[in-house]
């Protein structure tokens, strides 16, 4: 478990945080994450799909939001109709929306794929379309915009799943994201930063530089 407010000097920042299970976490890990959840005021916890039954009686009386997440290899007809069942299986279960992490080159095809069931699958329930953010150029953004748009999701995440310190380039890739930010895109900016707890920083600076507007749709997700 971490402290928030031990980790993030800046209140504004630890505001803005929720936790990340571990896929192989425990029952019994489930309901500490759950207890401490509340008492460090935590927004949202993601799981993988089988834990939502199970954490949902600890949350369901608080403003604890359960988010199953979902990660696609592959894209075709099969794959998006079994993340479907699966997501209305997490929804009868408590889950308030849900994580789908997809590659970039998959992209156009999973829009495709999901826009006729989307209306019906994530009616008032949180839709978040999840990248490695190391696969994204900046000229890539402009397809990234444009096809998460088109599937009104409600955040973008974005996942740091290695980051390379001093030579890493995780501070020009955000930047290029919000160069390209559409003024019109009407959804929340995710960033999963793992244990690199200082990035969340760097990137709260950077949306209140470059584009402060988004600073009350900015949320971290860091490990338990």
């Amino acid at each position: 478990m971490i402290n928030i407010t031990d980790i993030f000097e800046n209140k504004d920042v630890a505001d803005k945080v929720s936790w990340w299970l571990d896929d192989n976490v425990d029952t019994t890990e489930l309901a500490g994450a759950a207890e401490n959840a509340l008492s460090a005021h935590v927004l949202a916890l993601s799981v993988v799909p089988k834990n939502v039954p199970i954490l949902w009686p600890w949350v369901e009386k608080f403003h604890v939001k359960i988010m199953p997440r979902f990660y696609l290899a592959t894209i075709g007809v099969d794959v998006v109709a079994k993340m479907s069942v699966d997501i209305k299986s997490g929804f009868k279960h408590g889950a308030d929306g849900a994580h789908v992490i997809v590659k970039l080159n998959d992209l156009d095809r999973f829009a495709d794929l999901m826009l006729p069931v989307r209306d019906d699958l994530f009616f008032n329930k949180d839709f978040s379309v999840g990248f490695d953010i190391s696969e994204i150029w900046p000229l890539d953004w402009e397809n990234v915009f444009t096809n998460l748009k088109k599937l009104r999701a409600t955040s973008m995440l974005l996942m740091l799943t290695n980051d390379a310190g001093d030579k890493s380039d995780f501070t020009g890739r955000i930047y290029a994201a919000l160069d390209a930010w559409d003024a019109d895109q009407n959804m929340e900016l995710h960033i999963m930063l793992g244990n690199s707890f200082d990035r969340a920083e760097q990137v709260y600076r950077l949306v209140a530089k470059m584009r402060p507007e988004l600073l009350d749709k900015l949320h971290f997700w860091v490990n338990y």
